[in-house]
């Protein structure tokens, strides 16, 4: 057994560790001893650090008792109270057995510390208290009884018939006084009590002559020196308690602290020279037993590297042989009953198995190579399938150029044709078409969008734009369709929301509509509401946007509310065959939704509704008015009129028309006045017949009356108009459309008949002579068509290599309407070849179905100075040519 290894090590080993646990024992009872010592002197440091800490926060507690006295500052209150818990926290740290001294009691120090700390803390209650009662005094004292007083003698020459001198001498003893009590304010000196005396009782002997006015103003006399009595009291007593109690109460706590640090320091250096002495002790014990430590460890290296390590060495050189593929004739050590005649024989089992490790290692690489060979296909598959999606994204874009292409000479003759005299059946088919074409449009645009979201080609832009004009848009649009199927819609808009935002105002323009046109289309009865709500941060910079859009229409079970959001999906296919659509309007708002960093939800009850919630961040400029803070508020004294208020209760409050101020209408008719600002309420055409009589002799009066409607058809609402010319706005309506409304209700204006945009028929003529450069017929007619009505001449190229000779040949065009792409040669190289030949200040607008930002980037790149989209219409025509061309 002792033969074995592992036996003579274990015994060489059992000698170092009973060696190693002698020593410890030693070691640990003088390193009991050292590390007491040690932790009683680190405590003791940081006990005198904490003591120094605590005087310099009572000193600090002081400066802040003198700025409080000197200016109120809540700051310097809220710095106090801060600074009493960090000095109570520091007390009773020192109050840890650890730094108990067994000479000195600093229990007894500390104890009378926290006293002088509590008094001084209820000391500073006083000032404070004080300081308010005097606060109080100077708001509600003897300065507003003055100021009655001389109210009273701004009125004394009507009503006490007093000569203009003794008013003005009057006028001169209190101003006197007020003087007086000023300067006592910001300094304190009993003199100026003497002078305000002085000028009350100069004022008594002024007014002594007439009885009534003697009696009123003594009053108020008395109750002035009563107070400038009470004001001085306090103004003495803060001062003895700050400067005198509370300063005495802070020395003696500072004494107390230098007291103790000097307990602290005493008991320091003692625990330190103690410490010291251990030290040396431990070291010597542990010099002794590191020296016979080292002896014994020679001893195990000699015979280890003799009977273990040569061995080890000897058996190594044998095994790297046996790796290099060697044969080897006598292994050493064989004859050993150890671990080494064990490793020796264990080499020619080394030796017997490099032979099948050679035919492992040959089936090993066979099997690398079929993996290679795997890894080779599936990049190709990987690189395939997104050229595959490269490919489909380049299809949708070009598929939505080719069919727009066409569409654009649709849209075109069909405007062309609306602008002629047909008959009315030929006009309602132009009509439907239009509108078919407008559908077919948007079909495409959705198409477009999905698959520039898909492909990562979307860019969300980052501009500053105002939420009025996005409330606009949104309601022109909205209400629109809602009207058409006499739906109620309310848009409501917080007013902690600013006007200015930072985003991309067309995708979130693009969100709104098409949630909002959603809820039109699957609601047949009942009410749309769109709030607006937000909320700033703390640095005033970012605004959480948030969008709720409520209906009452068909709603959605939980199953279809879980997929309206993949794409070309509808809740199911009978909605989908009854409503229309593609199914990627959902799917694009929540993506674009994702891309702006926000959130999208939806809940829904099956035949009673649905509410979407859009949550989007947006930065803002910092100190914003609210978007209502310029609309006028009406007198508090006017009266609303209604039985279910038609305008929320946050317009309200925004106004100031407060709950006892709403009536009924038939209520109001039966009272014998009425306030001059009236709102009321018109629920329906019914309650407008039987009130319009009552209402116009209120305007006729000089009443100002506005009036607020519930959502009506376009006829409904042009009879409101003819019949009522005073403030009126109907549901839904903007922010900016109610500031307009109270300004109207304030000033008592008069609407002005507006004619509609859409009913004026532009008589537009301009001057010039264009080259259009366009290869595909229809639009060659649609675009010369409009030239004309527009009174500009124009002649035609196919391609860009005909528009380049054409310009070369005859120099004499005012601007040239550029195609992107046609045959021969495209609008860029064809703008490019223009440019480089000279004519460099020619105006060039690319024309092309590309819609997306970075194709007009590319238009302005090459050198065009503009672009337009088609399909073309005719204002968007009509503005470029005016930028451009001198007419």
């Amino acid at each position: 057994m002792l033969s074995s290894i592992r036996t003579q090590l274990i015994l060489v080993l059992i000698a170092l560790v009973a060696l190693l646990l002698v020593q410890g024992y030693i070691a640990r009872e003088n390193q009991s001893v050292l590390s007491s010592g040690m932790a009683a002197s680190s405590r003791a440091v940081v006990d005198v650090g904490i003591v120094k800490e605590l005087e310099r926060d009572v000193i600090d507690l002081q400066r802040n008792v003198l700025i409080y006295k000197e200016n109120a500052s809540q700051s310097a209150v809220t710095r106090f109270e801060r600074l009493m818990l960090s000095i109570n926290k520091r007390l009773d740290e020192l109050a840890d057995p650890v730094t108990q001294s067994g000479e000195i009691d600093d229990t007894y120090v500390l104890s009378r510390m926290h006293k002088h700390l509590s008094a001084y803390q209820e000391n500073f209650r006083q000032v404070i208290d004080a300081r308010s009662r005097k606060d109080d005094l100077i708001i509600d004292g003897s300065l507003s009884d003055l100021l009655a007083i001389k109210r009273l003698f701004d009125t004394a020459n009507e009503d006490f018939a007093l000569p203009q001198s003794t008013i003005d001498k009057l006028n001169f003893h209190i101003a006197k006084a007020e003087n007086a009590i000023l300067r006592y304010l910001m300094k304190p000196d009993m003199a100026l009590i003497t002078q305000f005396n002085e000028a009350i009782t100069a004022i008594k002997a002024v007014t002594m002559n007439n009885h009534t006015l003697h009696s009123q103003v003594n009053e108020l006399l008395e109750k002035a020196e009563a107070d400038l009595f009470k004001l001085t009291q306090i103004t003495q007593g803060n001062l003895f308690l700050v400067n005198v109690v509370m300063a005495g109460s802070a020395n003696e706590f500072l004494y107390l602290s230098g007291e103790l640090a000097n307990q602290v320091t005493s008991k320091t250096e003692s625990i330190t020279h103690n410490t010291y002495l251990v030290a040396q002790e431990t070291q010597r014990n542990g010099e002794i037993f590191s020296l016979v430590a080292i002896l014994l460890a020679v001893i195990a290296a000699i015979f280890t590297a003799y009977r273990i390590l040569g061995p080890i060495r000897t058996i190594t050189h044998v095994f790297n042989r046996l790796s290099e593929g060697q044969n080897i004739s006598s292994i050493p050590g064989n004859s050993r009953n150890d671990e080494i005649g064990n490793l020796a024989r264990a080499a020619h089992v080394f030796s017997d198995k490099n032979k099948q490790t050679e035919i492992l290692l040959s089936e090993a690489r066979g099997l690398n190579g079929r993996l290679e060979s795997l890894n080779s296909e599936l990049t190709e598959s990987k690189i395939k399938a997104e050229r595959a999606t490269a490919s489909k994204s380049i299809f949708l874009a070009n598929m939505s150029h080719e069919i727009r292409t066409p569409m654009n000479g649709i849209i075109g003759l069909i405007e062309l044709a609306q602008q002629h005299p047909v008959p009315d059946i030929v006009s309602g088919y132009l009509d439907k078409a239009a509108y078919s074409s407008q559908i077919l449009m948007s079909v495409i645009n959705d198409i477009l969008d999905f698959s520039k979201i898909e492909a990562g080609k979307l860019k969300i832009e980052e501009v500053s734009f105002s939420l009025h004009s996005l409330f606009d848009n949104l309601i022109a649009v909205i209400a629109l369709k809602a009207k058409e199927k006499n739906l109620v819609v309310r848009f409501i808009v917080s007013p902690s929301i600013p006007p200015q935002v930072i985003g991309d105002p067309l995708r979130i323009a693009q969100i709104i509509m098409n949630i909002g046109s959603n809820a039109v289309k699957f609601t047949e009865q009942g009410q749309i509401c769109i709030r607006f709500d937000g909320s700033i941060n703390d640095k005033g910079n970012l605004l959480s946007l948030t969008m709720n859009i409520e209906d009452s229409g068909i709603g959605m079970s939980e199953r279809q509310l879980a997929r309206i959001f993949n794409p070309f999906t509808q809740a199911d296919d009978a909605t989908n065959r009854k409503y229309g659509g593609t199914g990627l309007g959902l799917t694009i708002v929540k993506q674009l939704t994702d891309l702006m960093g926000g959130s999208l939800s939806a809940t829904s009850v099956e035949g009673k509704g649905s509410t979407f919630t859009i949550s989007l961040p947006l930065r803002v400029f910092k100190n914003q008015p609210g978007i209502f803070d310029l609309t006028p508020q009406l007198p508090t004294s006017s009266v609303y009129l209604t039985s279910s208020p038609l305008l929320p209760d946050i317009y309200q409050s925004i106004v100031q028309i407060s709950q006892a101020n709403i009536m009924d209408i038939y209520a109001a008719q039966s009272l014998d006045s009425l306030p001059k600002h009236l709102i009321v309420d018109i629920p329906s055409f019914g309650v407008f017949k039987d009130n319009i009589r009552w209402l116009h002799e209120l305007a006729e009066q000089g009443t100002h009356v506005g009036l607020i409607m519930d959502t009506v058809g376009s006829a409904l609402q042009d009879k409101y108009n003819s019949l009522w010319k005073g403030p009126l706005i109907m549901h839904p309506f903007t922010p900016a459309q109610f500031e307009h409304f109270m300004s109207m209700v304030v000033s008592n204006e008069t609407r002005k008949t507006m004619t509609k945009k859409a009913d004026i028929i532009e008589d537009i003529s301009l001057e010039g002579h264009v080259l259009l450069v366009e290869d595909n017929n229809i639009n060659q007619i649609v675009t010369g068509e409009m030239l004309k009505t527009l009174g500009i001449t124009f002649d035609i190229a196919e391609d860009g290599n005909q528009a380049v000779r054409k310009i070369e040949n005859a120099p004499h065009y005012d601007l040239v309407l550029m195609d992107v792409q046609m045959p021969v040669m495209d609008g860029y190289e064809a703008t490019k070849a223009l440019r480089k030949a000279g004519f460099t200040t020619l105006p060039i607008i690319g024309l092309s179905a590309n819609a997306m930002k970075e194709d007009k980037q590319s238009a302005i790149d090459v050198g065009m100075n503009d672009y337009l989209t088609k399909p073309i219409k005719r204002k968007a025509l009509v503005d470029m040519l005016k930028r451009y061309m001198n007419h």
